[in-house]
């Protein structure tokens, strides 16, 4: 029991709280991490063997100079763990200290889908290329896959897939190694501003420090609550699948990342088989709830019936035997945007998270871009789309913050 003191306390060491702290750490920032368990871990969002990474980001423009400083950053990050990578990373798919693998990214859908025109429109603002494929190429490069004839697609050559777990680990172990002091299985339990500052408690202790960070995800709600942000959470399942037919088109040298618009407003997506079958999941079209406490984290019968359903036509080779499945969640903002800005009454107070089921590719830059905005005080990008504003009423705005 006892006090510490830090620049900044972190709350949350997942994606974005581990980034934070080996960003902040490496500038010589005094920085204390609070985890509410053992990270990474399968509990929240930052979990799942592999993610895609894509530069001609669909879900809006903005984002695309992010995730561009992502890629080089996920790069740093690589070589800078390449000589002592955690033991914990050697769990899960790629080779022993890779975090990122370029497999190329293809979306499906008719012209019309939000998926083919928002990266047409990416593309176009950033000058970046993408191909667009008729039903007959993609079939022709790709035999595993049978768009429909209304569908088209839209091919990001850039696209890949991150090691989430590895990419946690690698995180935080350097993070301690430039001197962070990380706290696992030490749930914040409650936090007040003091004087120019902030107290934080947890089971072991109080904690104080010029700035914090809220980086918990799914938990992020709770320590905000007074701002009454309008987040919710979504219930989503993953499975991993053996093919049922051409196994090898399904490895990462046959198979880029691929997802489908199966039905307009609904889509599905899939990566590669980097040896523990092809994952593949609905994105969003979940089960919306509010406590984390709450989720439903087994995987029913139908779960499975309604994936298998969407994958029969388009993907069929694929609707084989399940290997493994997982329960995840979402934090979702109203219009699947992420949040980063200060807490509207407390420029000491950052608030990072929610990302709405697509942030974890940006977790590298999103590091930078908190250690930016407590050591600069600005992250250096022209994005109003992540700004707090757009989620507080009137009212909330006014409120003091959680004590």
């Amino acid at each position: 029991m006892g006090n510490k003191s830090a620049d900044v306390i972190i709350v949350g060491l997942g994606a974005h709280g581990s980034a934070s702290a080996w960003q902040l750490a490496k500038r010589g920032t005094a920085v204390i991490g609070f985890d509410a368990f053992t990270p990474p871990h399968s509990l929240g969002s930052s979990h799942g063997d592999t993610r895609v990474i894509r530069e001609v980001y669909a879900e809006h423009p903005d984002y695309v100079p992010i995730v561009m400083r992502g890629y080089e950053i996920w790069r740093e990050l690589e070589e800078a763990a390449a000589d002592d990578f955690p033991e914990t990373a050697r769990a899960g798919a790629g080779a022993f200290g890779e975090l990122l693998r370029i497999t190329g990214g293809i979306t499906m859908g008719r012209p019309e889908s939000d998926g083919i025109r928002g990266m047409k429109r990416s593309a176009d603002e950033h000058d970046l290329e993408i191909e667009i494929l008729d039903p007959s190429e993609i079939r022709k490069r790709w035999p595993q896959f049978e768009p429909r004839d209304n569908m088209i697609g839209a091919y990001d050559s850039r696209s890949g897939v991150l090691f989430p777990e590895k990419c946690v680990s690698a995180h935080l172990g350097q993070a301690s190694k430039e001197g962070a002091d990380l706290h696992y299985n030490e749930p914040v339990r409650s936090w007040r501003p003091d004087g120019d500052g902030v107290r934080v408690f947890t089971d072991h202790g109080e904690y104080t420090a010029d700035q914090i960070v809220f980086s918990a995800g799914a938990w992020n709600p709770g320590f905000v609550s007074k701002l009454n942000l309008p987040f919710r959470l979504e219930r989503q399942v993953l499975f991993w699948f053996q093919p049922a037919g051409s196994p090898e088109m399904f490895r990462p040298e046959n198979s880029p990342n691929h997802s489908w618009e199966w039905s307009p407003g609904q889509s599905l997506y899939c990566q590669p088989d980097f040896g523990g079958g092809v994952k593949t999941a609905f994105h969003h079209e979940g089960e919306m709830f509010d406590d984390p406490k709450d989720l439903d984290r087994t995987v029913r019968e139908s779960d499975e019936r309604s994936l298998r359903d969407a994958i029969s036509d388009i993907i069929p080779q694929l609707n084989g035997r399940v290997l493994r499945s997982a329960v995840c969640l979402y934090t979702d903002t109203p219009d699947r945007q992420f949040l980063l800005d200060w807490h509207p009454g407390h420029r000491n107070v950052i608030i990072c998270s929610p990302c709405s089921g697509h942030g974890f590719k940006f977790a590298s830059v999103i590091g930078e871009m908190v250690a930016d905005m407590a050591t600069k005080g600005d992250h250096g990008y022209d994005a109003p789309l992540i700004q707090i504003d757009r989620l507080l009423s009137d009212e909330s705005q006014t409120e003091c913050p959680d004590d």
